[in-house]
């Protein structure tokens, strides 16, 4: 079974992804897939707090009686992280490109050294918990992340399976860019989507297939 750690680091692997994702789109000063991608990271965080907060946290704080020891910081950190995404989603990045890089950066120090910490100390000690408790937690933590590969490989899948898959990551994961690779061009998916409210990219690959990020539209 997947343990506390594990999923949690993974979930943060899976942010570390999305938040490299609205980087390269400010570097391109792509405004419109920036904003969508802080979305999806935002969508991301927001999930990953308010579990920690809700039920890891007060778990640690019961096994240990520290109340105002870690997990205190961690909140703390998280709230200071809610305000800075909340700024980027508030901002106009095509008028000051150069602020928005800025927030960037220190968001990004900021989640890299919280992370450090709670990997490196706070969910180790987890582990501690009554077995029922932590596996109950290490169960819910998994759910964190229905698509944390963020990618579909489809090739080897004959129509309508590729469009049914497709459609039912969207739906588990609504805010998350996607990646598919699929063995043609699907031209129909495209209109679908658009009607979604979705926006997707498409390039070729050197074996003949295609590659496509979805992304919602902003």
């Amino acid at each position: 079974m997947t343990s506390i750690t594990e999923a949690l680091t993974e979930h943060h692997r899976l942010c570390d992804e999305l938040f490299e994702s609205a980087s390269e789109a400010a570097d391109a000063e792509d405004w419109s897939a920036l904003r969508a991608r802080l979305a999806a990271l935002s969508d991301a965080l927001a999930r990953h707090f308010a579990f920690e907060e809700e039920a890891l946290f007060p778990a640690f704080e019961a096994m240990t009686g520290l109340a105002e020891g870690p997990t205190a910081v961690m909140r703390m950190e998280h709230a200071h992280m809610r305000n800075l995404l909340h700024g980027l989603a508030a901002a106009a990045p095509e008028h000051d490109p150069d602020g928005c890089r800025a927030e960037l950066d220190n968001l990004f120090v900021t989640l890299q050294q919280h992370n450090a910490k709670e990997e490196g100390v706070l969910y180790p000690a987890c582990e501690q918990l009554p077995a029922e408790r932590r596996d109950a937690l290490a169960e819910e933590a998994v759910q964190l992340a229905p698509s944390a590969a963020g990618t579909l490989d489809l090739r080897t899948l004959e129509p309508p399976e590729p469009f049914l898959r497709i459609v039912r990551r969207l739906r588990e994961a609504p805010k998350a860019p996607l990646r598919v690779r699929i063995h043609r061009e699907p031209f129909p998916l495209y209109e679908e989507l658009r009607g979604l409210g979705y926006r997707h990219q498409t390039r070729p690959l050197a074996d003949g297939s295609f590659e496509i990020l979805i992304e919602p539209a902003a």
